[in-house]
C-alpha cells in the first residue's frame, strides 16, 4: 500500500479551513483529514509514507478545467497523443488536475476524430492505472466538451462557420458515438429549429446540455432549462444580453436555478463587477471557473490558430483577425486568484468554483473536488503568494514548482 502524507498547511476541507491540517493519502485516495497537526496521526500510519510538508502553504482540492480549447502549443483539435499530453501538464502546472478537452465546431469528420482520439486516449489512461501503478504525467483527462456543432452563426463568435450545423439527430448520435461515452458537455443555441429535441436527448443520455453562441431570448432559454440544460458555456459571451425590459439569455443564466454558469475570468470577457455580478446572483455552488484557453496559453505573443482561423495574441489578449475574442490564454491558478479580487470572495469560495462546483457538473461530485475521506487524492498546494508549488493527482505528484 502506497501512503501520502500532507501536512502542516492550511487544508481547504468541505465547509471549514482547517489551519494546521493533516491528509493522509493511501493508494490514491483521501483516507483521512486531521484538524490538529503531525499529534492526530498515530505513529503507525506514518510507517513507509512520503511525507509533503505544507508548512506555510494552503492545500486545495484540485482545480477542474471543464472548457479549455488548448494550452502550449497545442490543441484539442490536433488529435494526437501528445497535444493531448503537452495540455496535461500544462494545465498540472497551473492547479489542475482534471479537464475536459474541448472540441471547437469544425467539419464533422474532424470534429469526430477528435471526439474518437479523446475516448481513445481515456481508455488508455484508464488501463494504465489499473493495470500497473503508473505514474501520471499531468492533469487527468476526465471526459469531452463538445462545443458545438448546433449553434447560431449570428453567435459564433470564434466559432468557424464551417462547422456550425443545424440539429441533426444522426450528427449527435455519430459524435456521442465517436466519444465512446465519454462526453460529459455538449453545447446548444436553444432558440435554432430542433434545438430543444437536442437538449432532451442529451440529458437522457447523461450529459449535460450547455447553452452557448445564442441569440436565445429569456423565454427560449426557460424552455430549453425545462428541456435539461443545466450550464451556460462562457456566461455573456456569445449571448443575447441582459436589458431591463428584455432579460435575454443572460437574463435566465443569472435567474434560473436549473442553470450553472461557466465564467472566464480573465478582466478581458468579463469585466471585474461583471464577475462579481455572477457570483452575486448564482453563489459559488452555481459558478464553474473555466479558462477557455486555445495554445496560446502559456506561449510567446503573436501569431496563433483557432479551429482552422488565424488568431493575433497581443497583451494576453487572443483576437481573431476580425477582433473577436477567440478563446483566451488564461491559466486556472490566475483564474482563481482573479476571482478572489473580483468578487471579493474567500479562498475557499475561489476554489470551490474551480473544484467541486465544476466536478459535481459532469458528474464526478462523489470522487472529486473536495478534501474527504474516500475521495480522489487529487490536490493542489498554492504557496503563500498563490503560486502553484505542487499539483497531485491520484496521491501522485504530477507537478512541483517553487515555493
Amino acid at each position: 500500500m502506497s501512503k501520502v502524507i500532507i501536512r502542516g498547511g492550511a487544508v481547504v476541507a468541505p465547509d471549514l479551513v482547517i489551519p494546521n491540517g493533516v491528509i493522509l493519502i493511501e493508494d490514491g485516495t483521501i483516507a483521512a483529514v486531521h484538524p490538529t497537526g503531525d499529534a492526530a496521526l498515530p505513529p503507525a500510519d506514518g510507517r513507509g509514507a512520503t511525507v509533503i510538508d505544507a508548512a506555510g502553504c494552503t492545500v486545495c482540492p484540485g482545480f477542474i478545467d471543464i472548457h479549455i480549447h488548448g494550452a502550449a502549443g497545442a490543441d484539442t483539435m490536433d488529435a494526437t497523443p501528445g497535444a493531448l499530453q503537452t495540455m496535461a501538464a500544462f494545465a498540472a502546472s497551473r492547479g489542475v488536475t482534471g479537464f475536459l478537452p474541448t472540441v471547437i465546431s469544425n467539419p464533422l469528420p474532424d470534429m469526430v476524430r477528435a471526439c474518437r482520439h479523446v475516448a481513445d486516449y481515456i481508455q488508455a489512461q484508464s488501463a494504465a492505472s489499473t493495470d500497473a501503478p503508473v505514474v501520471p504525467r499531468g492533469a487527468a483527462v476526465l471526459g469531452i466538451n463538445v462545443e458545438g456543432p448546433f449553434l447560431n452563426p449570428a453567435a459564433r463568435g470564434a466559432q468557424p462557420e464551417s462547422g456550425i450545423l443545424s440539429p441533426d439527430r444522426a450528427v449527435l448520435d455519430e459524435l456521442l458515438q465517436a466519444g465512446a461515452g465519454h462526453v460529459k458537455i455538449m453545447s446548444v443555441a436553444p432558440e435554432i429549429d430542433g434545438a430543444l429535441e437536442i437538449i432532451s436527448l442529451l440529458a437522457e443520455a447523461g450529459v449535460v446540455p450547455a447553452i452557448a453562441h445564442t441569440e436565445a431570448t429569456y423565454e427560449q432559454t426557460c424552455a430549453a432549462a425545462q428541456a435539461g440544460a443545466r450550464l451556460v458555456a462562457h456566461t455573456f459571451n456569445a449571448m443575447r444580453g441582459l436589458h431591463h425590459r428584455a432579460p435575454g439569455t443572460v437574463g435566465a443564466a443569472l435567474t434560473l436555478d436549473e442553470l450553472a454558469c461557466e465564467m472566464i475570468a480573465d478582466g478581458v470577457h468579463l469585466h471585474p463587477a461583471v464577475v462579481d455580478l455572477i457570483v452575486r446572483a448564482k453563489g459559488p455552488s452555481r459558478v464553474a471557473l473555466v479558462t477557455d484557453a486555445m495554445r496560446a496559453a502559456g506561449m510567446p505573443e503573436g501569431r496563433s490558430e483557432l479551429g482552422g482561423q488565424v488568431v493575433i495574441v497581443k497583451d494576453g489578449v487572443a483576437r481573431l483577425e476580425s477582433g473577436s475574442l477567440a478563446g483566451s490564454t488564461l491559466a486556472m491558478d490566475r483564474a482563481v486568484a482573479n476571482v478572489r479580487r473580483f468578487a471579493h470572495v474567500s479562498l475557499a469560495e475561489a476554489v470551490q468554483m474551480a473544484s467541486s462546483t465544476p466536478a459535481r457538473l459532469i458528474g464526478q461530485g462523489h470522487c472529486k473536488g473536495s478534501l474527504a475521506p474516500g475521495m480522489d487524492a487529487d490536490i493542489t498546494i498554492l504557496g503563500p503568494e498563490g503560486q502553484v508549488v505542487r499539483t497531485i493527482v491520484a496521491g501522485n505528484t504530477v507537478y512541483e514548482g517553487v515555493l
